[in-house]
């Protein structure tokens, strides 16, 4: 009885030798030159590609966003002004307004932040104006210049 247990645990060791010999054979002819797991045809044709593809759509995105960013700051700041005799400055609400040179009036719509008055008439030079609705009219009555922050248009 005891010659058939080493028998037993022979041939179980035999067996499972085999096997782990098997295996590290299989696992050594992997991903050789010969027998690569992933070929160059397929890295140059499809991996690569599709990696260039999601590259190209990420700098769009990046690219269309900084250049919104950049136009939001551009509006974000006093534009200088050069305006005639006679021409109307139209502003839409909240856009602010400093006339530097020159004379020029408003009807209505204009409030002063330099006093906190509001403002109907002629405009002081220097003093930061407000506008509180959508076209106000700010008409000048000899050449001059302002600055201007916001939405407006020179007629």
């Amino acid at each position: 009885m005891k010659r058939n247990r080493w028998t037993t645990r022979l041939a179980c060791g035999a067996l499972l030798l085999t096997t782990l010999m098997g295996v590290a054979v299989a696992a050594g002819t992997q991903g050789s030159q010969s027998n690569p797991l992933v070929t160059l045809e397929y890295l140059n044709e499809k991996v690569i590609p599709e990696i260039m593809r999601q590259v190209e759509e990420k700098l769009t995105q990046g690219t269309k966003e900084l250049r919104d960013k950049l136009e939001e700051s551009e509006k974000a700041s006093f534009q200088a002004v050069e305006v005639d005799k006679d021409k109307t400055v139209t502003l839409t609400a909240g856009a602010q307004f400093i006339l530097r040179s020159g004379t020029a009036s408003c009807a209505d719509g204009l409030i002063d932040l330099t006093t906190g008055e509001a403002v109907w008439g002629e405009l002081s030079l220097n003093h930061l104006y407000i506008a509180t609705g959508d076209k106000v009219e700010v008409t000048f009555t000899e050449k001059g210049s302002a600055m201007a922050l916001g939405s407006y248009t020179v007629k």
